[in-house]
């Protein structure tokens, strides 16, 4: 840590360590001020006693109401398990006090609530324990804003997870995956324009994760110059992602973790008390001049529900930080979204989900650069992506007894056409499903068992070629997560996996093998927790990227499977709104498949990623400041190595910081924030090469009228210093001959969000 802060006092990561200062400062003074304000009256209690908050908590079982609860008020709360198991809330609507939306909130339930001088709100339930008063204390459970996001929220596997709720999102306003993750440094995306967005975790390409959307495995290797998933962001709930150590039921091959996506659903946007509504949003970006319009529409009757939603995003190529257009940079972006549900009266749950998200745009020749200083060649041509993912779940999600089924059967595909200078076509599908069921042997010990399956299928056309690769995998597995003491929290599962994989001459390769995990979390204090975790994965044959397929490949030599060690370790505080907490992770990859046209189709290579992050934090009723730190680095076959022999295998990260800010005036309906992504220089690559530092610092006002609390007014001010960098996790940034993909100058965006 020494030598961070030496490093984070010199050259360009000083700037970023002033404008965090800056940052930090601005937006914890009016926390402050009221505190100094309250004389001898803590802050966080003057704020839940005389503040008002607008609330908007639909009907719904009273653990999740209590999540969003805090999340609108400012405040912790705590509440026995047993108190409020199985309770349900007609929820709560309108700017209202702390102590008057508690009294809507719990009516009808019996319970009662204290609010202790720290400003921790904490439910009783007063036939069954004493009041604050008597000898007996509750021994509560946080209810956080996870819950009801994740059925295994608080288990020990979940420890490390990072977890991007709807209220985050709403705060970030994201327009693309990278802002989605904006002020986590563990999780980098690079790529200004969203075709060609990489997710890395830890230093992991997402590839080598289990990804899903709505329960839809990802399949979506097609070409190295586009991304791996493209998301728009507006569609999404919630994101999670797991980093390096996934239990079992995550699904098959997460070697190095998994990314959970959530898209909306009607519960999620419908205002209480109503059957339907809607919203519509405009907004400009002057850097690119660019344009989005969405519009949603949805409803609810008789159990059944319906949800649709369109985006258009267009605009013009943007400008960096130095006044240069980045070519083939503007906005061309279709997205869809359409889901029906029917949930019967005896808590059965079916919903049907159809998405689609395009962009068919010129872009860089090589989608994922600038140019290449020394191949004169064609400086735009058409990429045509799209992703389409359609998913069927069942569930229970009331259910708390050992009957809690979950069934998911999904097709997902994507396409890239880049029809100059080949005809080229790409596609790459997925056909998955699984079944599974918790067993909740009491309120925090669930055993899940369930089985899965996939069909994947990559295929190359041109009008010379037509190749394609396949596999079929099938699964089992459980996971227990148990509490065994108090303070105490296990989890612990293993796999079987079978796999038929098939090449492009026609072979078929059958394999086999076992993977298992083990995390742990005590509770050391009632501020501070330790954690461990280790899996060992095993992860089948990857198929081939589509664009470098070789008619001419020969496998007869066989491929060896890919197979991933991982360790992570830490512990995190939480005392009077202050957090800390330090993790370190490593990865170990044996036989990754890394595969060479005109040459073999079964190089393997090993790779390894560590490193360790730390994060600290404050929290103050209405607002909140956060950083944190994550070093990484990363070998391929012990060597030190680049962003060119790292393509589907993971980044040279180095070290990076990021800060995310806000703070909420509820009495003018004004929030203010804002984010710092920087990195510091990063000399951890093969030949000598480096990565030079950045840092850039987004700014962010939002405004509700109390009068009018269906409109909301933004205005963005990101890059506000003008920065000329590439993110990161850019493709070929250390290189003499790449112009790397620089992310977007200065440039402001106004919104007006209208909902009905």
């Amino acid at each position: 840590m020494t030598g961070v802060i030496q490093a984070a006092a010199k050259g360009p990561s000083a700037r970023a360590l002033r404008h965090a200062i800056m940052l930090t400062t601005a937006l914890t003074a009016p926390a402050f001020a009221a505190a100094a304000q309250a004389n001898d009256t803590p802050a966080p209690m003057l704020m839940a006693q005389a503040g008002q908050h607008s609330f908007n908590i639909p009907a719904q079982p009273l653990p999740s109401a209590l999540a969003l609860f805090g999340q609108q008020a400012g405040l912790q709360i705590s509440a026995h398990g047993d108190a409020v198991r199985g309770l349900n809330t007609k929820g709560v609507s309108g700017t209202l006090s702390t102590d008057a939306a508690l009294q809507q909130l719990l009516a009808g339930t019996g319970l009662s609530y204290r609010i202790s001088g720290d400003g921790t709100v904490t439910i009783e339930n007063p036939e069954t324990g004493e009041t604050e008063s008597g000898a007996i204390k509750l021994s509560p459970i946080l209810v956080e804003d996870r819950h009801g996001l994740d059925d295994h929220a608080g288990a020990a596997d979940r420890a490390r997870s990072i977890t991007i709720t709807q209220q985050d999102l709403e705060r970030r306003n994201p327009t693309t995956v990278k802002d989605v993750f904006a002020g986590e440094s563990s999780v980098s995306v690079g790529g200004g324009i969203p075709l060609s967005q990489k997710v890395y975790v830890n230093g992991i390409e997402e590839t080598n994760l289990a990804v899903s959307i709505d329960g839809a495995r990802q399949n979506n290797k097609v070409f190295h110059h586009n991304g791996t998933n493209f998301i728009d962001p507006a569609l999404l709930k919630a994101a999670r992602v797991d980093p390096g150590v996934a239990p079992a039921d995550a699904g098959p091959a997460a070697l190095g973790g998994a990314i959970v996506y959530e898209t909306v659903d009607v519960d999620d946007v419908l205002e209480p008390g109503r059957d339907f509504g809607g919203f519509s949003s405009l907004s400009y970006e002057t850097n690119g001049e660019t344009f989005i319009a969405d519009f949603a529409g949805f409803g609810r009757a008789e159990g059944f529900e319906v949800l649709g939603y369109v985006k258009r995003a267009d605009g013009e190529n943007y400008d960096d930080g130095d006044g240069n257009e980045v070519v083939g940079s503007g906005a061309d972006l279709l997205s869809l979204l359409g889901k029906a549900a029917f949930e019967s009266e005896n808590g059965h749950r079916f919903e049907l989900s159809a998405e689609q998200v395009n962009d068919n745009a010129n872009r860089p020749f090589r989608a994922n650069i600038g140019r290449l200083t020394n191949r004169p060649a064609q400086v735009v041509r058409e990429y045509d992506l799209t992703r389409r993912n359609f998913t069927f779940n069942y569930s229970l999600p009331s259910a708390t007894g050992m009957f809690d089924p979950k069934v998911v059967l999904a097709y997902s595909e994507t396409t890239v056409d880049v029809p100059e200078p080949f005809g080229s076509e790409g596609l790459t599908s997925s056909f998955s499903g699984k079944i599974e069921n918790d067993f909740n042997l009491s309120e925090h010990d669930i055993i899940t068992a369930g089985i899965d399956f996939y069909d994947d299928t990559a295929e190359y056309k041109d009008p010379g070629t037509d190749a394609q690769e396949s596999a079929t995998n099938g699964g089992i597995y459980a996971q227990a997560r148990l509490q065994p003491l108090d303070p105490l929290r296990l989890s612990f599962g293993v796999r079987g996996d079978f796999q038929e994989f098939e090449g492009i001459d026609g072979s078929t390769h059958d394999n086999s093998g076992l993977s298992g995990n083990v995390s742990a979390e005590y509770d050391v204090t009632d501020f501070l927790t330790l954690n461990a975790g280790y899996s060992n994965v095993w992860g089948g044959i990857a198929l081939a990227e589509n664009y470098i397929f070789d008619p001419a490949w020969d496998y007869s030599g066989g491929i060896d499977p890919v197979r991933a060690e991982n360790l992570t370790a830490g512990f995190k505080t939480l005392y009077e709104g202050f957090s800390f907490g330090a993790n370190i992770f490593r990865s170990d990859f044996e036989n990754a498949r890394d595969p060479v046209w005109g040459v073999s189709p079964s190089i393997t290579v090993d790779f390894e990623t560590e490193g360790y992050d730390v994060s600290a934090g404050y929290t103050w009723g209405p607002g909140f400041v956060r950083a944190t730190y994550t070093d990484t680095e990363i070998e391929v076959d012990g060597q030190a190595t680049n962003s060119d022999a790292t393509q589907y295998l993971g980044a040279p990260l180095g070290r990076i910081i990021a800060v995310e800010a806000s703070h909420r005036f509820d009495p003018l309906g004004l929030t203010i924030g804002g984010t710092i992504d920087a990195a510091l220089e990063n000399t951890d690559l093969s030949n000598n090469a480096k990565q030079e530092a950045y840092e850039s610092v987004d700014l962010y006002t939002e405004y509700q009228p109390q009068a009018a609390d269906y409109l909301t007014f933004r205005l963005e001010a990101n890059n506000i210093f003008d920065e000329t960098y590439a993110d990161r996790a850019t493709y070929g940034q250390e290189f003499a001959n790449v112009v790397p993909l620089y992310e977007k100058g200065r440039s402001f965006l106004i919104m007006t969000k209208v909902r009905f």
